[in-house]
C-alpha cells in the first residue's frame, strides 16, 4: 500500500465519524422534541381551565373511538417551546378499557407519553380517559433543530481531502518507464573506449544504438568519425567473440545491436 493510499484513511474516517455524529444529533433532536411534547401535554392537563375544556369533549367519546380535539391544539401550542412542533401537533382522547395497554393506534413521527385521567365531574361516571399528543414535523424541521454544523463541516472537509488526494494522484502520475533488459556482462579485457561502448549498449532500450549516437559519444569532436567506427566495431566484435558469448550485429546499416550469440543464431 502506497503512502497516498494510506493518506485516504484520514478523510474517510473523518467523514464516517461526521455521519455518525450527524445521525446521533438527529435522533437527539427528535428526543428533545418528544420531551417538549410531553411537558406541553402535562402542563395543559395540569391547568384547571384547560382540563375542564378537555372534559367537555368526553361526552362525544363512544366505544373504541378516538377523538381528535381541534381546540386543544391551541392549548398545546401555547405550552410548546419548539416552534416547528406548533403547526403539526394535535391532542387525541379515547376511553381506556380494562387490560388495554395502548389505546391509540395513530402513527406519527413524534408522540407524547399517554396520560390517564379519571374525571371527577358529576354525571360522567367512573371512566378512565387516555390523552396523548402527536406531532409530524418535517425531516428538514428536525434537521434544523439538530446540531448539524459540525458534522456537515467534517463531511465537507473529508470530501475536500479526498478531492485533494485524487488531484495529487493525477498530477503525480508518471507513465511507467520500461527498463531495458540488462545483459550479463562478463569480466573482459577491453580498452576504456570499448568498455564505454559496451555499457552504452547494455543501458540502451533493446541494446540498440544508432551510428550517430555511437560517434557522438566516442568521438564528439572528430570529423568523419564513421570511418573510425567501422574499424572500432570490427575489433570490438573480435574481442567479444574471444572472451564472451556476446556479439554486435548491424541492423539495416544504420544501427548496431548488442546480442548474445544464442540470440544471434536464432535470428539467423
Amino acid at each position: 500500500m502506497t503512502g497516498l493510499q494510506k493518506m485516504t484513511f484520514a478523510p474517510l474516517l473523518l467523514m464516517v465519524v461526521s455521519v455518525i455524529m450527524g445521525c446521533n444529533n438527529y435522533e437527539k433532536a427528535k428526543t428533545d422534541m418528544q420531551h417538549d411534547l410531553n411537558q406541553a401535554l402535562r402542563m395543559m392537563v395540569m391547568d384547571a381551565g384547560q382540563r375542564e375544556a378537555l372534559m367537555d369533549s368526553v361526552a362525544a367519546l363512544q366505544g373504541d373511538a378516538v377523538l381528535t380535539l381541534g381546540q386543544a391544539q391551541d392549548m398545546l401550542c401555547r405550552q410548546l417551546t419548539i416552534a416547528s412542533l406548533k403547526d403539526t401537533s394535535h391532542v387525541s382522547l379515547c376511553l381506556v378499557r380494562n387490560g388495554q395497554h395502548e389505546p391509540f393506534c395513530e402513527r406519527a413521527m413524534l408522540s407524547s407519553d399517554t396520560l390517564l385521567c379519571v374525571p371527577s365531574r358529576a354525571g360522567i361516571g367512573d371512566l378512565t380517559i387516555a390523552i396523548k399528543a402527536f406531532a409530524n414535523p418535517s425531516w428538514w424541521s428536525v434537521m434544523r433543530h439538530s446540531q448539524q454544523r459540525l458534522p456537515l463541516t467534517g463531511i465537507m472537509m473529508g470530501l475536500l481531502g479526498l478531492m485533494a488526494l485524487a488531484f495529487r494522484k493525477n498530477m503525480g502520475a508518471v507513465p511507467a518507464v520500461v527498463e531495458p533488459d540488462r545483459l550479463a556482462l562478463p569480466s573482459m579485457r577491453l580498452t576504456p573506449m570499448q568498455e564505454q561502448l559496451i555499457h552504452l549498449f547494455a543501458s540502451a532500450p533493446g541494446h540498440v544504438l544508432s551510428k550517430e549516437t555511437i560517434c557522438s559519444e566516442l568521438w564528439p569532436k572528430k570529423d568523419r568519425p564513421e570511418d573510425t567506427l567501422y574499424t572500432f566495431i570490427s575489433r570490438l566484435k573480435t574481442s567479444l567473440h574471444q572472451q564472451s558469448d556476446l556479439d554486435i550485429v548491424n541492423n539495416r546499416g544504420k544501427e548496431y545491436q548488442l546480442v548474445s550469440k544464442t540470440q544471434n543464431d536464432d535470428n539467423q
